[in-house]
């Protein structure tokens, strides 16, 4: 084994061969550095989802099978804000009505999803949690996305 690896690096080190050899190592070491950030990346996700689903269990008093079913939902919202807010983060120029638009659109979606599995009192209920600390975090995009009415389970009037 070692005679082999020391007759490839020799073979690297030939005319050129040495800087093939240089940026193959390279290359190599910058593959495994990103692709530990994207598990890393995943991690965050998958933990805020599992927090989220959590706190909602807690809080909703959520059955097994709702709080699995939930997850999905929760996760797809979260992947789809963080590529809104990614994809505006590099513009000079940000057309906040727009985003804040796209994103009350997402937050839409979910609680059409959510109405699925939870009760009308569950909706209710966090519904209210959500306007509650969008209230007390302003700074939050979602906070200010509408200044139209409140929430409610089963209308689209949604504020957050």
């Amino acid at each position: 084994m070692n005679n082999l690896k020391n007759g490839f690096i020799a073979g690297m080190r030939t005319i050129g061969g040495y800087m093939i050899y240089k940026y193959l190592t390279g290359f190599i070491f910058l593959f495994l550095l990103l692709s530990g950030v994207v598990r890393a990346q995943d991690a965050d996700l998958q933990s805020t989802v599992d927090y989220k689903v959590n706190k909602m269990k807690t809080a909703l008093k959520l059955t097994d099978s709702q709080a699995e079913a939930i997850g999905p939902i929760i996760k797809d919202y979260l992947i789809k804000r963080a590529a809104v807010l990614e994809e505006v983060a590099g513009e000079g120029i940000v057309d906040h009505v727009s985003v804040k638009g796209t994103l009350k659109a997402l937050k839409e979606n979910e609680y059409q999803k959510l109405g699925k599995i939870l009760s009308e009192d569950q909706m209710k209920k966090w519904i209210n949690k959500e306007n509650l600390m969008a209230t007390l975090n302003p700074d939050s995009l979602e906070s200010s996305v509408d200044d139209g009415p409140t929430l409610t389970a089963e209308g689209a009037n949604f504020k957050f």
